[in-house]
């Protein structure tokens, strides 16, 4: 058994977004595997991009989460899951209130992720 008290966890900041690394792939025992919860910030956006070769799987801790996936736009609620796959073009164009996810990375890469607007 280990323990991982969110206190310790790395925080990264991104444009819209505060993510918290809960897991890393040594965490794990999986290489390519990364675990985060990520905060999202009434009034901001997350630009449209893609990954390469990481899946998503997208887990709603809190909030209402408003997404546009491959052109389709949908929010997901508290308890909601969604799958993002490789090439997948996902995106936050317009966040009205704060929400959380959790967010799976697996096939997780360096440098993986392809910005298409800013």
């Amino acid at each position: 058994m280990r323990s991982f008290p969110r206190s310790a966890y790395k925080e990264v900041s991104g444009d819209g977004y505060l993510k918290r690394i809960v897991l890393e792939a040594e965490d794990i025992g999986l290489k390519g595997t990364l675990l985060q919860e990520v905060h999202f910030t009434a009034g901001e956006k997350v630009a449209f991009h893609f990954h390469r070769s990481t899946r998503e799987v997208f887990y709603c801790l809190k909030g209402k989460g408003p997404f546009v996936i491959n052109g389709l736009p949908m929010v997901m609620n508290e308890g909601d899951c969604l799958v993002c796959e490789p090439g997948d073009v996902h995106g936050n164009p317009v966040i009205n209130e704060d929400f959380t996810i959790l967010v799976l990375k697996v096939g997780f890469k360096e440098d993986d992720t392809v910005w298409l607007d800013g």
